[in-house]
């Protein structure tokens, strides 16, 4: 009898411990799996964040690029319209200088890379010649506005009418023989001589012949003025004319200078540009109608 109650007390025992087991197993389990969700919610939480920052910053990039491309097609816009304005400023004044001086040949370009905003045209006009005056000042004014004499011209355009004589006033050289030969360009050759302090290098294309001087004193050479111009001449050309006519240019270009000097005849009409600038004055005959 005894030894059956030893027996049930150690079977309830053993029943005891395994049940405890059990149960430390159950809630070791059940933390694993709370740990597990937790991390798959952590997981997520953090997808979310990521997937809202990209779309944040995606955003903020489409933007900036928006405004960058509004900005630079708005500079393009005002760069256009500012290049139309000066454009319409040249046109506007010699549309007008056309029904003062009917019948004189005009540039519709006025041959500057800068300042044409404030391009201001003056002009003086008798039964023998008309003269145009081309310059910039500090502000647009009106044709002929008495200020516009104060300022130096970079142009002057002369148109001497009913000339009997036209080569008397063109000056142009016939191409010279027995004199040093000096290379210009390609098969261009010109000739070189020396006189009252100056060099002078002359070369001939056609109608027109090219003389370049250069101050000796000043220690100045023909020979890059001189390549320029024939440059200049092979890219712009020059008017056309049946008199033999005339370029000339001292080395050397500021404003107020008129270093160069184009003339040709037109019918009964000698026509004469002088401009600070050799390139100034071939963008404006380039234009001349």
């Amino acid at each position: 009898m005894k030894k059956n109650r030893k027996n049930l007390a150690l079977l309830l025992l053993a029943a005891s411990l395994l049940a405890g087991c059990t149960g430390q197993s159950n809630s070791q389990s059940s933390q694993s799996s709370q740990a597990k969700s937790e991390k798959k919610a952590e997981s997520k939480a953090s997808s979310k964040s990521a997937a809202k920052s990209a779309a944040k910053s995606a955003a903020s990039s489409a933007v900036s690029s928006t405004k960058s491309s509004s900005s630079q097609a708005s500079s393009k816009s005002a760069a256009s319209n500012s290049q139309r304005a000066d454009a319409n400023r040249m046109g506007t004044l010699t549309s007008q200088l056309r029904v003062k001086l009917p019948g004189m040949l005009l540039p519709a370009a006025d041959g500057l890379g800068q300042g044409s905003s404030n391009l201001n045209i003056r002009y003086t006009s008798s039964r023998s010649q008309n003269v145009v005056y081309y310059s910039v000042g500090n502000s647009p004014l009106a044709l002929n506005d008495s200020r516009i004499a104060s300022e130096k011209p970079y142009a002057v355009l002369t148109e001497k009418k009913n000339v009997a004589d036209a080569s008397s006033l063109i000056n142009y050289q016939e191409p010279k023989t027995g004199l040093p030969a000096v290379k210009i360009a390609g098969n261009v050759t010109g000739t070189e001589e020396g006189a009252a302090g100056s060099t002078y290098l002359q070369f001939n294309q056609g109608q027109w012949s090219f003389v370049v001087r250069a101050s000796n004193v000043q220690g100045q050479k023909p020979l890059p003025t001189a390549q320029k111009l024939l440059s200049l001449y092979q890219k712009y050309g020059l008017p056309d004319t049946a008199a033999k006519s005339s370029v000339q240019v001292d080395v050397g270009e500021s404003l107020g200078s008129l270093n160069t000097v184009i003339t040709w005849a037109k019918g009964s009409s000698v026509y004469q540009l002088k401009a600070h600038s050799t390139e100034t004055a071939f963008k404006m005959l380039k234009s001349l109608n």
